[in-house]
């Protein structure tokens, strides 16, 4: 829904970037946005670099060190304040010299409303663990196109995002708010979407958090201990295509990586993420994240401003003075190649006129009903019992959650209100939650069912007694269930909250299979209950459509395209739960989610229903049809999809690769993904997987290119159509190295070149 694609059949980006599908691109607002004559194009890297250098010599040492550390925030009793209309994170404008403040604010999903006179001037829109689930990096770029427009509306010019840490904990309080789900594919797709969307809006994007940052749980103290085969396959790809993407800042986390934090652990940020990864923009602390000296070991940011001693005392900045030059060089870099000192409206504390303004507009209202319509996940639906019939005279809509409200956290703007954490069902909690004027589900269904001529029967309470009266007056009960979570603290359980389990047990004895039930959910969610109901779905916390989307989608004016992002396990042993240890250990390596195979999933990762049936022609290897790789050999997997059902769909054909036995992977692992535009009843597309070098490499001790694998084409990790063996000439060359992820090595960058990937132009 978010556009219009290219009819050539192939990925989103390579389409946009090719000549022969100069149109491709021209979707949706984000595109005619994307493309506006106002806003300068971004710069390579090379030109901003050199913009950087020039602009040094124009600066005392004063001036270079005040870009290193922010400011704002003013010393309590208890603990910092932050002043009003002062940005989440700041630094001082240089007029003299041609440079804006650094104005950061909280978060991916959109610009954080932690004031309350601010609710309401800013679209909530759905989580970013929605988007993943839209599979769509088109609908992605679109929506980071108008959340860099709003932040550029409020006179902010960097976002604290995008969070694109692969799951390892289902029960990871911020789950939510990441791009990659359980996969490193799926995230490294959308990361780069979101990226250059965002950036070519003016918004300088700061990637995190690097790395590791697995769970809430005492994450400020636990200890990553992580081989380098399950970091460089499994966590750091989105990271890379962020830096592929040309991402200007990262933002280090607040645990350690082998026994020191990670934001002074100079092997992570020097030797990784600087050097064997290329990454060209700054390195920002997570605010408060010092805890020990850290500017010499590859910290170029401190964040919110308060750690002078640990950071950029006299004796580093005077016995360092290269270093220094180094850090501000990358600061200023970022900034002249997202054009901030072209595009930036203004600098703390002088910025009320732009904090109060209101920069959601119908285009944008528009959009999120369509996001959050798409990310929509129908995992059950038995005897086609949705979309909802002509036939049905009355339906019940039961349950608290049906009618919630959005969570207003005034107070917490230090960081220390009450429940400051907590989250709601349309958008999670914390430093990214966003509270404004949402459509709740029993809102939404309720005027579409006017609409249909259909009786409502609400119990918008979670007693069982009225939830099974209502039952018994409807000819279907809708049971809108949820869980949320925020911030600092991982969930306790999987389960639903306000005892959700027992009002869909209580509603399905009366009801049965004419029972549907909507979870507005923030992560992984059991369902003990699902044998016993019709039709399953799930919105990863839908924002302010929340509603109008549900009505969409079970009025069938919509037919469900969402796919998991996540594996939807079948017990709490089904998944790895948040650890209270010193020394958290990712023993199990690669063998999280679908990878898993002693784990058992309810529903898996990748699965997802529509009103619509299709048929698959068997895949084939084919020489690829344009010439945007960066690495060789590339070869092509081809498909025709056919929509033989009767209803208009889309359908989000899978590539899983299934590697030789050197490779050490547990099972075959996503390596391509394809959503169709809206086919109709009998109309056919091709989709194309392409598969890089990398795509088709493992690690140990380098990247090594495989020779054979057999490519499936799927409908989900578990739902696998046809294969086709891929063979490839004899690879004699293995990529350089890197020493393992250890403290005892000596200080050096790998230099590995950049994971090959397609040119992403715009």
């Amino acid at each position: 829904m978010a556009g219009p694609r290219a009819a050539s059949g192939l990925p989103w980006d390579v389409a946009c970037a090719a000549e022969s599908y100069a149109g491709a691109c021209a979707y949706g607002t984000g595109a005619r946005e994307r493309h506006s004559p106002l806003l300068p194009k971004l710069l390579s890297w090379e030109d901003a670099i050199s913009m950087a250098e020039a602009t040094l010599k124009l600066m005392s040492q004063e001036k270079k060190t005040s870009l290193l550390q922010g400011t704002g925030w003013e010393p309590t009793k208890w603990w910092f304040d932050l002043p009003k209309y002062f940005y989440v994170g700041n630094t001082p404008a240089m007029p003299e010299i041609g440079l804006p403040s650094l104005n950061m604010q909280d978060a991916t999903d959109g610009f954080r409303t932690y004031w309350t006179e601010l609710s309401g001037t800013v679209t909530v829109w759905p989580s970013i663990l929605a988007m993943a689930a839209t599979w769509d990096p088109i609908a992605v770029q679109d929506f980071a196109v108008a959340v860099g427009q709003e932040f550029r509306g409020k006179g902010a010019n960097v976002i604290l995002g995008p969070g694109v840490q692969v799951q390892r904990v289902a029960r990871n309080g911020r789950s939510f708010e990441y791009f990659a789900g359980d996969d490193p594919y799926l995230g490294s797709e959308l990361t780069r979407a979101y990226v250059k969307g965002v950036q070519s809006q003016g918004v300088l994007g700061i990637v995190k958090h690097w790395v590791f940052n697995s769970q809430e749980t005492r994450r400020g103290e636990e200890n990553s201990v992580v081989d380098n085969k399950t970091a460089h396959e499994l966590y750091f790809p989105p990271f890379v295509a962020a830096i592929e993407a040309g991402v200007g800042g990262a933002m280090c986390s607040y645990n350690k990586v082998d026994g020191q934090y990670s934001c002074s652990n100079s092997y992570i940020l020097n030797d990784v993420l600087k050097g064997e990864l290329g990454f060209q923009g700054f390195v920002q602390s997570d605010w408060w994240a010092v805890h020990e000296p850290s500017f010499v070991q590859g910290l170029d940011q401190e964040m919110p401003g308060q750690a002078t001693e640990l950071f950029l005392s006299p004796s580093n900045t005077s016995q360092h003075p290269q270093r220094v030059d180094e850090a501000a060089t990358r600061i200023l870099a970022a900034m002249y190649k997202v054009n901030l000192h072209e595009t930036s409206s203004c600098s703390p504390p002088n910025c009320s006129e732009w904090f109060v303004r209101n920069v959601t507009t119908s285009s944008h209202k528009a959009l999120t009903k369509s996001l959050a319509t798409d990310s929509i996940v129908l995992l059950k639906n038995e005897e086609s019992l949705l979309p909802i019939s002509k036939s049905v005279k009355k339906i019940a809509i039961i349950g608290s959650v049906a009618d919630s409200e959005s969570y207003d956290p005034a107070g917490a703007t230090q960081g220390l209100g009450l429940q400051w954490w907590s989250g709601d069902y349309y958008s999670g909690g914390g430093s990214g939650h966003l509270t404004g004027n949402v459509t709740s589900a029993l809102q939404g269904l309720s005027a579409r069912a006017a609409l249909e001529g259909i009786e409502v029967i609400a119990s918008a309470s979670d007693n069982l007694t009225a939830a099974e009266e209502a039952a018994r007056q409807a000819d279907l009960a809708i049971v809108v269930v949820g869980a949320t979570s925020g911030e600092s603290v991982d969930r306790p359980n999987l389960t639903l909250d306000r005892q959700g389990d027992d009002l869909v047990a209580a509603v399905a004895a009366i009801s049965g299979t004419k029972t549907i039930v909507l979870m507005q959910i923030c992560g992984a969610a059991l369902m003990p209950w699902r044998g016993s109901v019709g039709s399953i779905l799930s919105l990863f916390l839908g924002g302010e459509a929340t509603g109008q989307s549900w009505a969409a989608v079970l009025f069938g004016d919509v037919s469900p395209s969402g796919r998991l992002p996540l594996m939807m396990p079948e017990t709490e042993a089904d998944s790895i739960p948040p650890s209270s240890e010193d020394n958290v250990v990712y023993s199990e390596g690669l063998a999280t989610s679908y990878r898993n195979t002693s784990w058992k999933a309810a529903y898996p990762f990748g699965h997802g229903l529509s009103y619509s049936q299709f048929r698959y022609s068997t895949p084939k290897v084919v020489e690829c049809p344009y010439k945007h790789f960066t690495s060789s050999p590339v070869l092509c997997i081809k498909s025709t999809v056919e929509n033989i059902g009767s209803r208009p769909s889309r359908t989000v054909p899978q590539l899983y690769l299934e590697f030789p036995p050197e490779a050490e992977q547990p099972v075959a692992i996503l390596k391509g993904f394809q959503k169709t535009a809206i086919l109709q009843p009998q109309d056919s597309a091709d989709v194309v997987f392409p598969l890089t070098e990398r795509d088709l490499s493992f690690w140990k001790g380098g990247w090594k290119r495989v020779n054979r694998a057999t490519a499936h084409l799927a409908l989900s990790s578990a739902n696998f159509l046809d294969s086709v063996l891929i063979e490839l000439p004899e690879q004699t060359t293995t990529t350089v190295s890197s020493p393992p992820l250890s403290l005892s090595h000596s200080w050096k960058a790998a230099l590995l070149p950049l994971f090959g990937a397609y040119v992403l132009a715009l």
